[in-house]
């Protein structure tokens, strides 16, 4: 799953930072956020939005802010709710990316954007999940 995850947010950063205004990265690391459930992830959305400022042209530290913060309210809300799930990520990935692209002003389909959005953000779920349930088998088998 490490390799996929990887991957996956290197290709998500790349085209965000160079070919498309959804934000990718955001999804993706909602997604690592729902699986891995560790506090690191909160250094990756910092130095990833340092580096998405820098190559966009912003003020350092606005995307690092707003991903942090969208990912400590994922992490609240786990605790009262189960949050792995598609419809989950659905809803949360559509409404991070209406408030990341209303935050940066990123044009006036903002609602189609978001909706296809999370439509990414369900699919990079369902490809991490897969990759983690057969590492999990593996590890099984394997002892």
């Amino acid at each position: 799953m490490k390799f996929a995850a990887t991957i996956i947010f290197l290709l998500a950063f790349f085209l965000e930072s160079s070919v498309t205004t959804l934000p990718l990265v955001f999804l993706t690391l909602l997604c690592l956020a729902v699986l891995i459930r560790k506090e690191w992830i909160f250094v990756l959305a910092f130095v990833a939005g340092v580096f998405l400022d820098a190559l966009s042209f912003r003020a350092l530290g606005q995307s690092s802010l707003y991903l942090i913060v969208y990912i400590f309210l994922v992490f609240l809300y786990e605790r009262k709710f189960e949050i792995s799930t598609k419809h989950f990520i659905f809803i949360a990935s559509f409404l991070g990316s209406l408030g990341f692209l209303i935050v940066f002003s990123y044009g006036n389909m903002i609602v189609l954007q978001s909706l296809i959005s999370s439509i990414i953000g369900v699919l990079i779920f369902s490809i991490l999940s897969k990759f983690k349930t057969q590492n999990s088998r593996s590890i099984i088998h394997d002892s």
